[in-house]
């Protein structure tokens, strides 16, 4: 039985509210409690097939939804409630009525047999609520379980609430504290994808009511998913995967979207490899999740990253401690630190790819609308769990909210959302399962309750490359693009970087790119030094040079000492021996002593 079941069926027997809201992956096929040698859907069933089953015992399971009315779990339940609640004798006296009289109860009877519901109980939620509030609350007629479906629906945002939707709020708040429900052995159950969409007060420690998370499926519900489809032998499967390597990267996705994977194969013809499931995955998830998530299936590992040997063995060491479940070891968040251009999101979705983990790269989740940003920000959150296992990157971190101390007149919009991360990154049980990444050209203007241990554990510098990292980035450059090129004398080309002072590994890759050009026009198929140092000719040093060395000088000094480079101290008297305004005022694409010479001549 699946954790949130469990958890489910424990708060109903201790009666401690009668109102549960059911949220999360509630539309996909879920695993219950039902034997695991069921042949016909492997033991799955629908949010409804599994609340009826568990409510089965009940003389009522009514379920309720603005598009479909009211409804039964079966019909012996709605002839049950149309003869208890809808046919009510005229004269309970014992006299025998007149003729008029039993035609009218003999209508009456036909009315509460036959008549759509809607026409005997109301056709908008709130007369439908409050026809059902006397149902719920009769002892008489047995116990009952009342399933508001997209709960969402029946209530409009509190700044927008009319009467009408107080109405309904204050109906369902008055169940959730009912000694009458609680007395008729009644319960309501509220079904909602993202629980943020209700109202506030209701996700409060103080509500009553009681709100179940279901997750996307596990790796181990996932495999035997797999499993089951490839019963069908209608499609095959690439020799070096099988289904239990399939249920682990196939992580993030629901038990639906697995199928669909499997029939689109099956159709096509086509084979289930490795490529093909990491292409499927990524256009899901993207189409899920991509108004505020971009979800990345990484190509290159540590292979495709020039440099940084160091923060690679740090990070292989973090990997190796996830996968051997030594999760007290694995940071809860990182911090990444230093100039643009120097590699930061590039060096974690590499990460990414020697854990196996999903890539995710988090949106401003800032809207226009009155409590749509916390909305969105829940429904990122929650997204981010079902991916779990996750490298979390959220770039340019110091612009993605205001200070706290900022007046910004957004009714604690800001607040609110700057609260949500905390929790959030601060949970213990997410640790080794999702790492919270933080990005920042400038680090001293994030929140100093990011960068607390426990949210953030360790600052990593990412500062210019050093002089002997420039030769490997070349080479990667020319690999990860595969671009042909024969170099008889790559010395001289790194010695002419090197010299540029403030060359970042993204102004390399800009370098082999356009060496290539050069190639291309002269209609030869590989790229020559003298290709390649034209191209570095043509760079200029950048106009921001004395941003460039504040962000240096930050980044190390705000890091973890123990991924610092290890001339860190020397580079910082570098940055600050290039403090004299002749360097940062020099024509840009001369060396900055020879400029000095210039100056003083």
């Amino acid at each position: 039985m699946p954790s949130w079941l469990s958890e489910l069926i424990a708060c109903c027997r201790a009666g401690s509210t009668q109102v549960f809201v059911i949220w999360g992956n509630i539309y996909d096929l879920l695993v219950g409690n039902r034997d695991e040698t069921a042949t016909d859907s492997d033991g799955c069933q629908s949010i409804y097939e599994l609340l009826a089953q568990m409510f089965g015992q009940r003389q009522l399971i009514m379920f309720y939804s603005l598009s479909s009315g009211l409804q039964f779990a079966n019909e012996t339940m709605e002839k049950f409630f149309r003869q208890t609640f809808l046919h009510q004798p005229t004269d309970a006296s014992g006299a025998k009525p007149s003729a008029s009289e039993q035609a009218k109860q003999s209508l009456g009877k036909t009315m509460s047999e036959q008549a759509p519901l809607a026409k005997l109980v109301g056709d908008t939620p709130e007369q439908v609520l409050k026809f059902l509030d006397k149902v719920l609350s009769d002892e008489a007629s047995g116990s009952k379980v009342l399933v508001l479906d997209y709960a969402q629906n029946l209530l409009a945002d509190n700044s927008h609430a009319s009467l009408t939707d107080r109405l309904i709020k204050e109906i369902i708040d008055r169940w959730s504290r009912s000694n009458q429900l609680a007395a008729a052995n009644s319960l309501v159950v509220l079904l909602t994808q993202n629980l943020a969409s209700l109202p506030e007060d209701w996700r409060s420690s103080q509500s009553r009511l009681k709100a179940v998370r279901i997750p996307k499926p596990d790796a181990d519900e996932r495999a035997k998913r797999w499993a089951y489809n490839f019963k069908s032998n209608g499609v095959k499967l690439a020799d070096d995967l099988n289904v239990d390597k399939l249920g682990l990267i196939t992580n993030g996705l629901s038990l639906y979207q697995i199928d669909d994977i499997y029939r689109l194969a099956k159709t096509s013809g086509q084979e289930i490899n490795l490529t093909s499931i990491k292409r499927a995955k990524q256009e899901i998830l993207n189409n899920e999740f991509g108004e505020r998530l971009k979800v990345k299936v990484p190509d290159w590992g540590f292979d495709y990253f020039g440099g940084k040997t160091k923060l690679k063995q740090y990070l292989l060491e973090v990997r190796d401690n996830i996968l051997r479940g030594l999760t007290r070891r694995v940071p809860m968040g990182l911090l990444a630190a230093g100039p643009p251009g120097t590699g930061k999101t590039f060096f974690f979705e590499c990460f990414a790819y020697e854990c196996g983990f999903n890539f995710v790269e988090i949106k401003n989740p800032r809207s226009m609308w009155v409590g749509q940003s916390e909305e969105i920000m829940a429904k990122i959150l929650a997204a981010l769990d079902d991916l779990a296992p996750v490298i979390v990157v959220e770039d340019e971190a110091d612009q993605s909210e205001t200070s706290r101390d900022a007046p910004n007149g957004d009714s604690g919009v800001a607040n609110r959302l700057r609260q949500m991360k905390f929790e959030f990154c601060s949970e213990p049980k997410r640790r080794g399962k999702v790492i919270w990444i933080r990005i920042s050209n400038r680090d001293d203007l994030l929140d100093a309750a990011y960068k607390r241990k426990g949210r953030t554990d360790d600052n990593i510098p990412f500062i210019l490359p050093q002089a002997d990292e420039y030769q490997e980035i070349i080479e990667v450059m020319f690999a990860r693009y595969q671009i042909p090129y024969q170099l008889a004398d790559i010395a001289t080309a790194v010695k002419a970087i090197q010299e540029k002072i403030y060359c970042t590994g993204a102004d390399v890759e800009w370098m082999v790119l356009e060496a290539d050009k050069y190639a291309g026009r002269e209609g030869v198929a590989a790229v020559t030094d003298q290709h390649l140092r034209q191209a570095i000719a043509d760079w200029e040093m950048p106009l921001d040079a004395r941003e460039i060395d504040r962000q240096i000088a930050l980044a190390i000094k705000g890091s973890s000492k123990s991924l610092r480079p290890d001339n860190w101290q020397a580079i910082l008297e570098q940055v600050d021996s290039r403090s004299d305004e002749t360097i940062y005022s020099a024509a840009p694409a001369v060396h900055p002593g020879l400029a000095r010479q210039a100056v003083h001549s």
